[in-house]
């Protein structure tokens, strides 16, 4: 056998270095590293439908879109902005169809997120308040970036779901999803200010009517 691969295979730390240096493991999340920027970064670089989108469209913009379509109150605006964070630690989002399949990975995913919301707060039922917005955010999302030739498959993931008449996107790079995210963080966190639709009419990355 391949004597890097058995290297690989003896391995016993499985923590994975930060952007910032630190180094954090997976499998036991520590709340203390999960800091905005580290957060905001992983968001900017990491992509919505794994990659498989008629172009780049991070997970940085979606968090946006889904805080302007939330509530705008502070809970749910903060609870909006950091819905994804479990996927920057790591463990990056399985496609919806297969998580069932892989129930150990997403019962260690959700450990990420459990710490997440234990960093910043965040109760169950927020997850719940802004769950509609996440979900038609997907179908502003879908229109833009896949194929609607599909409509019929994505119809089981957006029943029930009205399409805002009033949003769409145009998907940034990571650059300008970094700056676009790192912007809502300090409005949402430093300045309690939600991320409504005047303030996303300044910004780049969204069509409003």
């Amino acid at each position: 056998m391949d004597g890097g691969y058995m290297g690989l295979a003896q391995m016993t730390d499985s923590r994975i270095e930060l952007c910032d240096g630190r180094l954090f493991d997976p499998l036991n999340p520590d709340p203390a590293l999960m800091s905005i920027e580290v957060i905001s970064n992983a968001l900017a670089l990491c992509t919505r439908f794994a990659g498989q989108s008629r172009s780049f469209y991070s997970i940085a913009q979606h968090s946006v879109l889904v805080a302007v379509l939330s509530d705008q109150d502070h809970e749910a605006q903060r609870c909006a902005l950091l819905h994804d964070a479990d996927e920057c630690f790591g463990l990056p989002d399985l496609p919806t169809p297969v998580k069932p399949l892989f129930p150990e990975y997403v019962a260690a995913q959700k450990r990420i997120g459990a710490a997440v919301d234990a960093r910043y707060r965040i109760s169950p039922d927020l997850h719940a308040r802004i769950k509609p917005a996440d979900r038609q955010a997907l179908l502003i999302e879908k229109r833009r970036l896949k194929d609607l030739r599909n409509a019929g498959y994505w119809s089981t993931w957006s029943a029930g779901v009205s399409l805002p008449d009033w949003i769409s996107i145009e998907p940034l790079g990571p650059e300008q999803s970094l700056s676009l995210i790192r912007s809502a963080f300090r409005r949402v966190f430093r300045d309690k200010l939600p991320v409504d639709r005047d303030w996303i009419r300044t910004r780049p990355g969204f069509i409003l009517a």
